[in-house]
């Protein structure tokens, strides 16, 4: 009766080390799924996207600043070399 529960067990043995192998991957593949931070790839991938919609709004200011600055500067400019003393504003 021993003898035959050894060799059961050793005729099951490398479908269990299968097994073991199996469940360790799988295991160790969602440490990837989920980042070190604990959160999932979906996760970092919409805090990724808010980021660049932040950065993307912010870039639009400094664009709108900068086209309004140069609107500014143009009308400063043809209202000085539209005024009457010549040579002033020629390059």
């Amino acid at each position: 009766m021993g003898q035959d529960f050894v060799q059961l067990l050793l005729s099951w043995l490398p479908i269990l080390a299968l097994v073991g192998v199996f469940v360790y991957f799988v295991q160790r593949s969602q440490g990837v799924y989920t980042g070190r931070s604990g959160k999932t790839h979906g996760e970092m991938l919409e805090e990724y996207v808010a980021e660049l919609k932040r950065q993307n709004d912010l870039i639009e200011k400094v664009v709108q600043d900068q086209e309004a600055r140069l609107q500014r500067l143009e009308t400063t400019r043809r209202s000085s070399s539209g005024g009457g003393s010549g040579g002033g504003g020629s390059r």
